[in-house]
């Protein structure tokens, strides 16, 4: 109990990663994860796809981590923090460029202003909303019909989710990124797309 009290105080929590490392094949060391709520991004657009600055970032816990589309699932429940999702996030989606990284490093760092105000994770997020809009249109994630008996999965788009998020994430339990959703609409708009807030879709503007 003493000891997981210093880790608390000191917002820092061990966590084990077995793997080897992408580069020479070693055993990784134990790690430490972020829990703090502030975010000094390496690069501009880090956590934006096609930018990769994320595994040159000193700050990346995972940067040397083997992360993999197996693996990364248990690594998120073990994340501490939004902040350590984001890094996780970000690094698989530098690695393996698909639309539900691109989401999911979205959703971290919304996450992360939700908890602790950051400015940086704000705005972040914001273009890592419309990177997912911008790279991976038709991409889906995949949500568990946890009311059927058996294990069963159906697919969501990833376009309405992100467009949700910008206009109203009260549901997701993620503060507002805008003062006024129609400020969301019109960032939409300019983006090069429409959000019937109504039905939920969004559509690619003609």
């Amino acid at each position: 109990m003493r000891t997981k009290s210093i880790i608390i105080l000191l917002s820092f929590m061990i966590l084990f990663i077995f793997g080897c490392d992408p580069k020479d094949g070693n055993m990784l060391e134990v790690i430490d994860l972020p829990t703090d709520y502030e975010l000094i991004l390496f690069g501009e657009n880090e956590g934006v796809h096609p930018d990769i600055s994320v595994l040159d970032n000193p700050e990346n816990p995972y940067a040397d981590a083997s992360i993999n589309m197996e693996n990364v699932w248990d690594l998120y429940a073990d994340c501490p923090s939004a902040k350590s999702k984001f890094y996780l996030w970000a690094t698989i989606l530098a690695k393996i460029p698909v639309g539900e990284h691109q989401y999911f490093t979205a959703k971290s760092l919304h996450e992360l202003y939700t908890v602790g105000s950051s400015e940086n994770a704000k705005e972040q997020a914001k273009k890592a909303y419309r990177a997912t809009l911008d790279y991976f249109f038709d991409s889906v994630t995949w949500w568990q019909a946890e009311w059927i008996t058996e294990e069963t999965y159906y697919a969501v788009l990833l376009r309405n989710l992100v467009a949700q998020s910008l206009y109203d994430p009260s549901e997701m339990n993620l503060l507002p990124l805008y003062t006024d959703p129609v400020l969301a609409l019109a960032d939409l708009s300019e983006w090069g797309y429409v959000y019937d807030f109504e039905t939920g879709i969004v559509s690619k503007r003609i």
